[in-house]
């Protein structure tokens, strides 16, 4: 099976909060998830996530049926699909393995946020909190963000794809975070696969999708 490594860059163009769930010692009402050493991370579980979801989006396009992790019809549940193949199911783990993203920048900064009221749709200035957030330009990166065997080299592609389509990373979206700039290099089998070719491997795959939409077996 073909081995697959992907690094990956992430240019954060606004500030970027990913929340850890509390102040973690900050001033912060709610502050960023860091590693051990106190950095900011993007955690690899967001990447499989957001890359999966990036993913399913683009099938979905072409009409492909992508059944969800907890489908309660057990023939759906027992599909194989492009999406199982790269990412596993409860019963099936899957062969890819996604690294934290990490960045030497330790600077943050804190910001004044307000809860909206659900029911007057308006600002509720008795719910004034405090947030935490990345500064802006910073990288996360990782050289070996996404590793591990492909059942299909041109999987490799596809991944590549959904990766370049995700531009927002992190929580706080409707108020203007999170936007970012992601470069990915992909390796198979140790060599560098160019821009050029995993378009033609991602056009070979698609088409092949596509067939098997309009003829299913």
């Amino acid at each position: 099976m073909p081995k697959l490594k992907i690094a990956l860059t992430i240019k954060i163009e606004t500030a970027l909060s990913v929340g850890a769930g509390g102040s973690s010692g900050t001033l912060a009402d709610k502050s960023i998830l860091r590693d051990g050493l106190g950095q900011p991370i993007i955690p690899g579980s967001q990447v499989k996530g957001k890359t999966r979801w990036a993913i399913e989006q683009l099938l979905r396009t072409l009409g492909k049926d992508i059944p969800t992790p907890f489908e309660e019809d057990a023939s759906r549940m027992e599909k194989k699909t492009l999406v199982k193949a790269l990412f596993g199911t409860p019963q099936q783990r899957s062969p890819l393995r996604f690294a934290n993203l990490c960045t030497q920048e330790k600077q943050h900064q804190i910001r004044p946020a307000v809860s909206i009221n659900r029911k007057r749709g308006t600002a509720d200035e008795s719910r004034l909190f405090f947030e935490e957030s990345t500064i802006i330009g910073i990288r996360f990166a990782h050289e070996m963000a996404i590793s591990g065997e492909l059942e299909d080299k041109r999987h490799a592609a596809l991944l590549w794809a959904a990766l370049r389509s995700i531009d927002r990373w992190g929580g706080a979206k409707s108020r203007g975070f999170g936007w970012a700039h992601v470069d990915a290099q992909v390796f198979v089998d140790g060599a560098e696969q160019s821009d050029d070719q995993l378009q033609k491997d991602l056009k070979e795959l698609l088409e092949k999708v596509q067939q098997q939409q309009e003829h299913p077996q």
